[in-house]
């Protein structure tokens, strides 16, 4: 058992998409301040290697976690596409299935009135910040733009025509 766990611990690292950064010899290299403004700027500016979270609703929390956390919702849907229950709040809506948070989503209204954040990480779609935050999208759909780290994508749905956001997911990819 301790073999299959240390084989684990060692391939994990292959398993995520590695986060964006310079070589250490580039940052020794140059003069104190600009190594210290480069810390800086790192600081504000994180590239997101992981979902976990989008406005501070995680996925795969449990419906209690989310009841304790955000309250009653708004209102209680179905959800067509999985069948599942959506829990409609006024600054997100989160599908749970089987008692189980498997998608957060929000929309720009939603975000222009309460902080949208990825990982805790504030996001803001209409600023252009979003090559610095999670890099080129991996997949380009026809309704918008897919990134995918690990099981879990975020997906920024945009109007075909405009580009204009329209919406932004954080699900499961492995349950659509």
């Amino acid at each position: 058992m301790n073999v299959l766990i240390l084989l684990l611990s060692l391939l994990t690292p292959y398993f995520e998409k590695p986060a964006q950064q310079e070589p250490l010899s580039a940052a020794y290299s140059r003069p104190a301040s600009a190594v210290f403004a480069l810390q800086h700027t790192q600081a504000v500016t994180s590239y997101i290697n992981r979902f976990e979270s989008l406005s501070d609703v995680e996925l795969f929390a449990t419906e209690e976690e989310l009841l304790e956390q955000r309250g009653l919702p708004l209102d209680i849907k179905k959800d067509p596409w999985q069948g599942c229950l959506e829990y409609q709040y006024e600054e997100l809506s989160a599908g749970i299935c089987e008692g189980i948070v498997l998608y957060v989503h929000v929309t720009p209204y939603q975000a222009r009135e309460h902080v949208l954040s990825v990982n805790g990480i504030e996001l803001d779609p209409e600023k252009g910040d979003i090559q610095d935050l999670l890099g080129a999208p991996d997949f380009k759909a026809e309704d918008g733009d897919v990134y995918i780290r690990g099981s879990n994508a975020l997906k920024i749905y945009r109007d075909q025509v405009s580009g204009e956001w329209l919406g932004i997911d954080l699900f499961d990819g492995n349950s659509s």
